[in-house]
């Protein structure tokens, strides 16, 4: 098949998150599976650009939006409908990775407008607002767009809810993030590190990896407590509430980092911690599981029945003094970080395989072009 994928936005430093290494993981697993797939994103870069990589084809299209904007509800990828309309003849189904902004629900439009079948994979960044701009917003494009999917990819039932919320009479189709799954890295010999790698973003809830270190740093005195990611809001108060940790020493905010190398900054911590609030299925999570790093997590994670089921990660309510004693039982106890180590591996073998995930695309998608046949 030929297929298109859009997401919103690509950059070095991964600012966009879990929905583009979605996107791209996807891409790469149907390419290796024989199909022809071109993905379409905005881009921090003056001019389009089409580049070849791990069998799919990534095209880039210039990323403007107001200078006094920030995130990506404004964002806009200029020249990308031109693109998409030249291709749309030879093209089977397209992969809409929907996000209330001007670069996916456009595209999603678009395909809705030409007869293309689409399906709509939204990762929980869609549910029921009450903002001002939401209101109009879905009521002329978001609504449309999902209406108009041939498919609605939802991650979990608490996403199928919302999405239903938004667009009453559809029926969501139940697919999980996957991952390509290889050796788990070995955990001895790691030092200890107790790493955040997330957008700085306040759903993140980075002040409270740094108010759970402050809690530790005295009793794990050869710990570092490490955070990494761009700026989405939080970086000055991250850095503020470093500086009055009074262990400034220990905790460290390094900035962002390539998407590239999440995988080689992970297998060096002894332990992730993401305390983020209301995340229906976030990739980091399920990265640090493939490092064979132990998580500490929340029990507001759409994902969090499933870690409790399988004993894949420590679950708490977020707080900074259960995050702390989550923390300290994994540095205190080496068979209890093996034992989440296991439990994650087997999670991602039995639900999370890129290649089961693939196998759940080929179908929405060929329901997709025999609709339209």
């Amino acid at each position: 098949m030929k297929i298109i994928h859009v997401v919103t936005y690509v950059s070095p430093d991964g600012a966009f998150g879990g929905p583009t290494r979605v996107a791209l993981a996807q891409a790469e697993e149907l390419a290796a599976r024989g199909h022809e797939v071109s993905v379409f994103a905005a881009a921090p870069a003056a001019r389009a650009a089409s580049t070849e990589q791990d069998g799919y084809v990534l095209r880039t299209f210039p990323a403007q939006r107001p200078p006094i904007v920030r995130g990506f509800a404004f964002l806009r990828a200029r020249g990308m409908l031109r693109a998409l309309k030249r291709t749309l003849q030879s093209v089977d189904v397209a992969h809409v990775h929907l996000a209330r902004d001007l670069v996916t629900l456009p595209a999603a439009s678009l395909f809705r407008r030409q007869g293309t079948p689409y399906v709509v994979q939204p990762h929980g960044m869609i549910d029921a607002s009450d903002r001002l701009l939401a209101v109009p917003l879905d009521k002329f494009a978001t609504r449309p767009a999902l209406r108009g999917a041939a498919e609605v990819l939802a991650l979990t039932a608490r996403e199928t809810s919302d999405l239903v919320g938004v667009a009453p009479g559809i029926v969501p189709r139940r697919i999980g993030n996957g991952l390509k799954l290889g050796n788990i890295p070995p955990y001895e010999g790691r030092g200890d590190v107790v790493m955040f790698l997330a957008r700085l973003h306040p759903r993140k809830r980075p002040l409270a990896f740094v108010r759970m270190a402050a809690l530790l740093a005295e009793r794990f005195s050869s710990a570092r407590f490490v955070l990494i990611g761009p700026d989405e809001g939080e970086g000055a108060a991250v850095r503020d509430a470093i500086a009055g940790s009074g262990h400034s020493e220990q905790i460290t905010w390094m900035g962002a980092a390539s998407p590239e190398r999440t995988d080689e900054l992970l297998a060096t911590a002894k332990v992730y911690v993401l305390p983020a609030f209301d995340e229906v299925f976030p990739m980091s999570v399920l990265e640090a599981m493939r490092a064979g790093t132990p998580v500490v997590t929340t029990d507001s994670l759409g994902i969090a029945a499933d870690c409790r089921a399988h004993g894949a990660a420590l679950v708490t309510d977020g707080s900074a003094h259960q995050l702390a004693a989550a923390v300290a039982s994994l540095l205190d106890d080496a068979t209890l970080a093996e034992e989440i180590r296991i439990g994650a591996g087997r999670y991602l073998e039995e639900q999370l395989n890129i290649a089961r995930v693939a196998e759940q695309l080929e179908s929405a998608y060929a329901a997709a072009a025999g609709n339209r046949r």
